[in-house]
């Protein structure tokens, strides 16, 4: 749980971030700028001990805060949107 603390304090450095456990094992995360709740976000438990699913957790928090300040990020720049490639059907 520490890893997953210490990767989304990382990952927002302009923010103050707070975690709180939840009774599930997860956390409720608390993006705060002064003393202004920026976003806050229930993270499950199976995403804080997923390295893959916690970038993705950062990703769509980063489009989100993006798209509340009214910028629009680029198609190509979504890990989730480029990480996974379309199926193929013989």
């Amino acid at each position: 749980m520490q890893l997953a603390i210490d990767t989304l304090t990382a990952a927002f450095p302009e923010f103050d971030v707070q975690t709180q456990t939840r009774p599930g094992g997860g956390l409720l995360l608390t993006l705060m700028s002064g003393d202004q709740r920026i976003l806050q976000r229930a993270v499950p438990f199976n995403q804080c001990n997923s390295t893959l699913q916690l970038e993705w957790l950062i990703s769509a928090i980063r489009r989100d805060l993006a798209l509340e300040a009214g910028m629009s990020p680029v198609i190509a720049n979504l890990q989730s949107q480029s990480r996974v490639k379309l199926p193929t059907y013989a």
